[in-house]
Formats: C-alpha cells, sequence, structure tokens
C-alpha cells in the first residue's frame, strides 16, 4: 500500500513539471525539495502559491547579487617561482619538519656542508677566483715551515718506519703538496709516511688529488687493494670524511690549518631565566629570524664545561657566549690518539685567549640568512687554549705543551714526552 502510494506521489510531480511551461528553475527545486516531504493532497496548492511568489519577486532578466563580505577568503597562491635558494628552501623545510627552530650550529652545518647545497661541497672556494685566500694560496713557505716542523717531530718521536701524516681540512691541498715537495728530498722520512686527508667534499678531494698528483698504483696481485701514490715524493694518499676513519695503532702527525674555524657553533644569550640557546625559526613572513630556546638543549652541557674553564668575573660581564662542542670533541679524539699511539698535533687557526662572545662576521639578519653560504665563519679558537688546558690538567700530564701567538694566528702543538738523545 507504501509502494502504491509513493509510485502515485512521483507520477504526480513529473506529471506537474512536464505540463509546467513557466516553472523557474528555482521553483523546480522548491517543487522537488517540497514532494519529498509532503503529500500530494497538499503540494499543489503550496506550489502555486510558491511559483506566483518567484514570479513576483525576480521577474525575467532580473540578476542576483550574493554579499560576501562576511565570508574568509583564502590568500591568493601563486605559481610564480619564489626568490629563495634550493639551501633556503631545504632549511625552511627542516624547521617546518621539526615543527619548530634549530639550532645555529645545525643552520651553520647545513649552509657548510649539506651533501647537496653545502659551501664546501659542490666548488672551489679558494684562491683568488675563490671567496677567500688562506696562507698555503699565498707562498709556498708556509707548507715548507709545517714540513719542517712534522721532520723534527718524527726525529723527536725516534724515526718511526710508519707514520699517518694526516691533515684535517686540506683544502684544494696546497699545503700537503709544498710540504710532500720540500721534504721529498728525505728518503728515510718520506718513506715512512702514509698521508691521509681528511675531506668531506667531492670537489676538493678531486682538487687535491690533482694537486698532489696522485695516480693509482698498478698492482696484478690478485686480492691487494689498489694504492694512491703522490708522485711528488712516492708517498701513499688516502682520504677520509671523518679523523676517526684514520687507521690507528702507529704514531701519528696532525695538521689542522684553518679547520677548527669552519666547525658549527652554539650561541647562548642571557635571560631573565638564564642562558637560553639562541635557536633559528622562520617568521610568519617566511624570513628567517633568531628565537631563544624555551628549555635546555643538548648544548647546555658543554656551555656548563665552558664556564667552568672560564673566571667567574668574565662570564658575569657577557650577555652572550658561543661554545664549540664539535672542537671540544675532536681535540678530545686528537688527544686521546696521540696518548695512545705518540705523535704530534699542529693546530693553526684565528683565535682569541678568552670567552668569545659573537665570533659570526654577518650581523645583519637578512645577509646572515640569504641565499648566500658563507656567512657563518672565524670562529674563535679561545675554547682550544681552556680545553688543552683541562686536558693537560687531567689525562696529559706526560705531555709537552705550547702556544704561540703570531700576526693574529694561534699555534698550537700538542706532543708526547719523548727520550732526549
Amino acid at each position: 500500500m507504501l509502494t502504491r502510494h509513493l509510485l502515485k506521489q512521483a507520477s504526480t510531480c513529473r506529471h506537474f513539471l512536464l505540463n509546467s511551461k513557466t516553472s523557474s528553475p528555482f521553483l523546480t527545486k522548491s517543487i522537488l525539495f517540497t514532494s519529498s516531504s509532503s503529500s500530494p493532497e497538499s503540494q499543489s496548492p503550496t506550489n502555486t502559491f510558491v511559483d506566483d511568489k518567484v514570479k513576483d519577486q525576480y521577474p525575467t532578466g532580473t540578476s542576483i547579487s550574493i554579499d560576501r563580505s562576511a565570508l574568509y577568503n583564502l590568500p591568493e597562491h601563486s605559481h610564480e617561482p619564489t626568490s629563495d635558494s634550493e639551501l633556503v628552501k631545504h632549511l625552511k623545510g627542516i624547521i617546518k619538519f621539526r615543527g619548530g627552530p634549530i639550532s645555529v650550529a645545525e643552520y651553520m652545518e647545513e649552509v657548510l656542508t649539506n651533501p647537496k647545497f653545502g659551501f664546501y661541497i659542490s666548488r672551489d672556494v679558494f684562491g683568488a677566483e675563490g671567496d677567500f685566500i688562506t696562507s698555503p694560496e699565498v707562498s709556498q713557505m708556509f707548507g715548507e715551515m709545517v714540513g719542517v716542523w712534522a721532520m723534527c717531530l718524527w726525529e723527536q718521536m725516534g724515526r718511526p718506519k710508519q707514520v699517518n701524516l694526516v691533515e684535517l681540512g686540506p683544502g684544494r691541498g696546497t699545503l700537503m703538496a709544498d710540504l710532500l715537495r720540500s721534504a721529498s728530498k728525505f728518503k728515510s722520512f718520506t718513506e715512512s709516511l702514509h698521508v691521509h686527508m681528511v675531506e668531506c667534499s667531492p670537489t676538493l678531494q678531486k682538487l687535491q688529488h690533482h694537486n698532489l698528483k696522485c695516480f693509482v698504483e698498478d698492482d696484478n696481485s690478485d686480492g691487494v687493494e689498489k694504492r694512491t701514490v703522490s708522485m711528488l715524493a712516492g708517498i701513499p694518499v688516502s682520504w677520509h670524511a671523518l679523523l676517526e676513519q684514520v687507521p690507528s695503532g702507529m704514531p701519528s702527525i696532525i695538521i689542522a690549518h684553518e679547520f677548527y674555524d669552519a666547525l658549527p657553533v652554539h650561541q647562548f644569550q642571557r635571560a631573565s631565566r638564564g642562558w637560553c640557546e639562541k635557536m633559528v625559526d622562520v617568521s610568519e613572513d617566511s624570513m628567517f629570524r633568531f628565537v631563544l630556546s624555551p628549555q635546555p638543549t643538548p648544548a647546555t652541557l658543554y656551555l656548563m664545561r665552558r664556564c667552568k674553564w672560564a673566571a667567574p668575573k668574565e662570564i658575569e660581564k657577557l650577555g652572550q657566549i658561543e661554545v664549540c662542542p664539535k672542537a671540544m670533541d675532536l681535540t678530545r679524539t686528537i688527544a686521546d690518539r696521540i696518548r695512545c699511539d705518540g705523535g704530534g698535533a699542529l693546530i693553526i687557526d684565528y683565535g682569541l685567549n678568552g670567552v668569545v662572545s659573537d665570533s659570526l662576521q654577518v650581523k645583519s639578519l637578512t645577509i646572515v640568512f640569504g641565499a648566500s653560504a658563507s656567512i657563518m665563519s672565524v670562529h674563535g679558537l679561545s675554547v682550544l687554549v681552556n680545553i688543552f688546558n683541562y686536558l693537560s690538567a687531567e689525562c696529559l700530564n706526560t705531555w709537552a705543551f705550547m702556544t704561540c701567538t703570531l700576526h693574529s694566528f694561534m699555534f698550537y702543538f700538542i706532543s708526547s714526552n719523548f727520550p732526549q738523545g
């Protein structure tokens, strides 16, 4: 009975629509809506009434306007390419993925050594055509003098038969090339060496390979790994991304020239709640900005250690402090290697014998966080002075340690105590 009633209602509605030539789209929608909820008996008078009202209120040819002023309008989206470099987009992506700011050290590390966009990774930044010139590029005497130091250290060690000659951050390889060229006349010294270049940049590795005049030794022996040898002195050369990858078990002569100043730093700022780490965030207008961490960060442990090495009066007058955990950890690694295997280290860099407050060269956020990558450099080496004082007091009491300053450079010599002969 119900089915028959519904079929009769639908038939009446179709008959009305087909025979009504004056109904408007608005009226049609109204009829369809009414027919689904009303009986056929009450439908016809109502429909006639609605039809008359629509004709009176909206005569033919009248346009209807809608006020959208109170509606929320989405911001216009532009499909035009932005001026952000790929590196800047990458950094903003990291911050967005993390859901919050990153440390200055992480920002600096990405800018300098990102595998795809890093400042040191993709191009040659040294020399007259690059962004800066280092001492070895100015005169070959610099590398030759370092070579004299290395030979003197080797003599003090008792002329060991096997020695690792390690350079951290070799740049173009100019220093090592000058060292080997001048040392090639001393066969007993060069025959004991195996050169290890600690370099993370594939581009610079190729330059170093070229400047050291390296070739792969022909060896038909089965199961024997082919060696890369420098023609400058007939010395085998290997490349590593980290110092920890250099083989241990033999004395090491380690050279680091302008390497520590490129290590990422953490910055802390004094606030009402104490020392807060300075972080890098993205503002609402998509610009980078500095913010303070709301709570202690892992780098706070290094800050506490750094403050212990400084005089309290020196810390009290500062509003900002920098710490370099990677420099601390690297120095510890060098110290442990030399303590276990013997050898020495020569570290040459710009430095300040005191607490470093702000070593970043550029202060403007617009420039610092722009497309240029060479933005954060020259970190003072005062941290090393305190590290070495700490190490010598704690575990290096059998070491000879000396520091000297010459024309803004700080030279650090670390070596085992060798028998006098």
